[in-house]
């Protein structure tokens, strides 16, 4: 029985090493797709002989340990494997529209053409000739009951541009992608459960959740649209992130997803709003010296960050986005850590040595101006 389990270690060590030299030999974009494969053949039933020798390696295999290789293949847990290598994307092409001139001619009348007018007039280029950013992003929401409120489709459109409009604008040109995002709505919480199972059955939620297999955010409905609308605002910033970036560190993911949760918008403009009670929760835990240092905090690996205080961790995440995006220096640390993730899609960089590296006056300089800012009044919306 031992030389059989030797063996099929040995195999199993043999078929990781080619099919892992494999994966990293293909284009980002294909590797998705051959996780998936893979998963979906593991899945496969492989007889009676397969399934008794699986029992007798659980017998002599501690519990913990089996369990340990179950997760990596269920529910958000394989997140962070299918991501190494982003979603599905497409380039951006550059616009072949020609430039429209505008120009008003001798009676007053303004006049629009392709053709540049007369010597004789003074004419304005209306048109650029950088890409369109209405390429920059496609969504396709799917409401399986035919049960949103009015108007719900033109808003989630809305704020799902918004936040792609954010992020994209802190990426240097030649990074941005167009992002596939499909958006799954159930009006009833029993088919919603149905779904998580078939997608992400080790995960605990009855709101929503998101999987990077098909480029999918899901959520409930239910009585609150507003909710409901922050819900998908969540669960799509982390397929947008995806997409852009691949593999990501859990406080950052869940920091911009918690970030953009808050957005409102409002004719042209577009406002962040604070998070109350994460701000509050934050500043009681603090005053008792409670919270995690932030190099011990942004070094957890995920398994570590979900199964931690998740108290803490979302809301140090959004705290920490949050205070990046509150000031310039900030805002050009996030702007750098973003074209170095889009470059580098399996993101290698270990947390607190990006920030000794990059951030003015290393991590130790960020925590403590981090800290101050904590110790003051909640801080005023972000406007864009």
């Amino acid at each position: 029985m031992y030389k059989l389990i030797r063996f099929l270690i040995l195999l199993l060590i043999i078929a990781g090493a080619a099919f892992t030299g494999t994966l990293f030999s293909v284009e980002p974009e294909e590797r998705p797709q051959m996780i998936a494969a893979l998963k979906a053949f593991v899945g496969l039933p492989m007889g009676d002989r397969l399934n008794e020798v699986k029992q007798q390696v659980e017998k002599i295999v501690p519990a913990e340990f089996v369990e340990s290789f179950k997760e990596v293949r269920l529910g958000e847990s394989f997140q962070p494997v299918a991501s190494c290598g982003k979603t599905k994307t497409t380039a951006l092409e550059k616009s072949s529209s020609s430039e429209i001139y505008r120009w008003v001619d001798e009676q007053g009348s303004v006049h629009f053409s392709d053709a540049k007018p007369g010597a004789t007039r003074n004419s304005e280029v209306m048109s650029v000739s950088y890409p369109d950013r209405q390429q920059y992003f496609s969504l396709n929401l799917n409401d399986d009951a035919a049960s949103l409120p009015a108007f719900t489709r033109d808003r989630v459109s809305a704020d799902m541009h918004q936040v792609y409009r954010i992020l994209s604008g802190d990426l240097d040109i030649e990074h941005l992608r167009k992002v596939f995002l499909n958006v799954r709505v159930f009006a009833q919480q029993a088919d919603f459960q149905q779904y998580k199972q078939l997608r992400a059955p080790r995960l605990r939620t009855n709101s929503g959740f998101y999987t990077s297999d098909n480029n999918e955010a899901v959520v409930f409905q239910g009585n609150n649209p507003e909710q409901m609308r922050a819900v998908i605002r969540h669960e799509a910033t982390h397929v947008m992130m995806a997409g852009l970036y691949g593999a990501t560190p859990s406080w950052f993911n869940e920091g911009l997803a918690e970030y953009f949760e808050q957005l409102q918008l409002s004719g042209q403009s577009r406002q962040v709003n604070p998070v109350g009670y994460h701000w509050q929760y934050l500043q009681h835990r603090s005053q008792q010296g409670a919270l995690m240092t932030l190099r011990d905090y942004i070094n957890l690996q995920p398994a570590q960050w979900y199964a931690g205080n998740l108290r803490d961790n979302y809301g140090m995440a959004w705290s920490l986005v949050y205070f990046l995006m509150e000031h310039k220096t900030g805002q050009q640390f996030l702007k750098g850590m973003m074209n170095e993730m889009a470059e580098n899609y399996c993101w290698s960089v270990h947390g607190s040595e990006y920030f000794d590296r990059h951030y003015p006056g290393g991590l130790q300089a960020f925590e403590s101006a981090w800290k101050r800012w904590l110790s003051n009044s909640m801080p005023a919306p972000h406007r864009y």
